[in-house]
């Protein structure tokens, strides 16, 4: 007020009891941290809860979502009951059920065509002939025992599938199925082809022809369920 006198400028000076703003701005009331924490009737504020959204990495916000519950073994009855509880069906659709089911689908293809057109050329195709079928007989019988085991029983697939076995015999299998599948391509070609181009409506060749194709895919899954047991074998030791 001084400054503004020297200055020229008139200024009001505020009345100190004119009214409650300024009591308030010429003496302010000093507050503690605990004062201000407490409210009129002498109690604790409640904390302040502030809810905080993070964004996540893909656009939007997080949300909370409840957790549900995976069915159990075996087949549900109009959603009341389950039967068949020692039946795990949930394995078929794991990698190792899928590479399994696969196995002893091309097995089963490859036994149906041998038995059906490879029969009445036997003495013409030879080991070759005589070769893959022993190769897949034995294959597609053990793997369809595997696979029975691992759906009905949880404890034998945490046993066997880790163990050596199933690593020595799935990559027994991959090798057996390619040598088996290059002596019967020789042998098919070597004395089938000729009949296929003479003979119309010759069809032993186109499905010996398909039988180690599909040979030399079975020894490629073959192969690829062997290196998935030794990861598992390794991962569980």
């Amino acid at each position: 007020l001084a400054l503004g006198e020297q200055l020229g400028v008139k200024l009001r000076r505020p009345d100190p009891g004119s009214s409650s703003f300024s009591q308030i701005h010429l003496k302010p009331k000093l507050t503690t941290p605990t004062q201000s924490g407490s409210s009129m009737f002498g109690k604790k504020a409640a904390p302040e809860v502030r809810q905080v959204y993070i964004a996540s990495p893909s656009g939007g916000f997080m949300t909370r979502t409840p957790n549900t519950q995976t069915e159990g073994p075996g087949c549900s009855l109009c959603g009341i009951c389950r039967c068949c509880t020692c039946i795990s069906l949930g394995f078929l659709s794991t990698p190792t059920g899928v590479v399994k089911i696969v196995e002893c689908i091309f097995g089963l293809v490859c036994q149906l065509l041998l038995l059906k057109y490879g029969m009445e050329y036997t003495d013409k195709l030879g080991i070759g002939y005589s070769v893959f079928l022993t190769v897949n007989s034995g294959s597609v019988l053990t793997t369809s025992v595997l696979l029975l085991c691992y759906v009905t029983s949880t404890a034998t697939y945490n046993r066997v599938r880790p163990s050596l076995f199933e690593v020595i015999f799935t990559g027994v299998s991959c090798g057996l199925y390619i040598g088996a599948s290059t002596f019967l391509a020789t042998a098919v070609y070597q004395h089938l082809f000729y009949y296929y181009h003479t003979i119309p409506g010759f069809s032993a060749y186109p499905a010996l022809t398909a039988v180690y194709v599909l040979g030399y895919a079975a020894g490629i899954v073959h192969g690829v369920d062997s290196v998935m047991a030794l990861k598992f074998m390794r991962t569980v030791r």
